[in-house]
C-alpha cells in the first residue's frame, strides 16, 4: 500500500513538472483608436489618446467604465516601457470624489508642473505606490487624470502626449 502511494505521488509530481506554465499573459488591445472613436460617438465626448509614444508603450485595456450613481469614465491603460502600469482616466464634469477615486484618495504634493504648456498637479499615494497627474484645465471639456505605478518621468511623458479627438 505504501509502495503504491509512493508510485502515485511520484507519477503526479512528474505530471505536474511537465505541464507548461505561463508566467505572463500578453494583453495587448488591438484597436485603441477604434474603441476611442466608438466611445466618443456614444458619449459625444472627444476622448484623449497618447500620440507619438514609442511601441514600448503597450495598451492593455481600453473601455468606458460605468458604475451605478457615478459619471461614466473613459479608461485607457498602458504598460509603460519600465513594465509599470499607467492609465488615463477622463469624465465629463468630474467631482472631487471622482478625482479622489482615480488618484487612490490622493495626497497632493503641492507641486504643479507644466507639460506642453498645460498645468498639471502632482498627486501621490505612498501607501499604494501610486503617482498621479491631475490636469488643471479640462481637456476638450473632460476632466483628466493620468495615474499609475510608473515613475514621474513616464507619467509626465504619457500626460504630455495626450491629444483629444484623434
Amino acid at each position: 500500500m505504501i509502495i503504491s502511494m509512493v508510485v502515485l505521488v511520484a507519477a503526479c509530481a512528474v505530471w505536474v513538472a511537465m505541464v507548461p506554465r505561463v508566467s505572463t499573459v500578453p494583453r495587448s488591445v488591438q484597436d485603441v483608436p477604434g474603441i476611442a472613436r466608438e466611445v466618443s460617438a456614444q458619449q459625444k465626448w472627444q476622448v484623449a489618446l497618447p500620440q507619438g509614444l514609442s511601441s514600448d508603450w503597450v495598451p492593455t485595456n481600453v473601455r468606458l467604465l460605468r458604475y451605478d450613481g457615478k459619471a461614466p469614465s473613459w479608461h485607457a491603460g498602458y504598460q509603460a516601457p519600465s513594465g509599470k502600469f499607467v492609465s488615463l482616466e477622463q469624465t465629463k464634469n468630474g467631482t472631487d470624489g471622482w478625482v479622489k477615486d482615480q488618484t487612490g484618495f490622493r495626497a497632493e504634493t503641492g507641486q504643479q508642473i507644466s507639460l506642453a504648456g498645460v498645468a498639471w498637479t502632482k498627486v501621490e499615494n505612498k501607501d499604494n505606490d501610486q503617482r498621479s497627474l491631475v490636469r488643471v484645465e479640462p481637456l476638450a471639456g473632460l476632466d483628466t487624470v493620468v495615474t499609475g505605478k510608473a515613475g514621474w518621468a513616464e507619467l509626465q511623458r504619457f500626460a504630455g502626449s495626450l491629444q483629444a479627438g484623434r
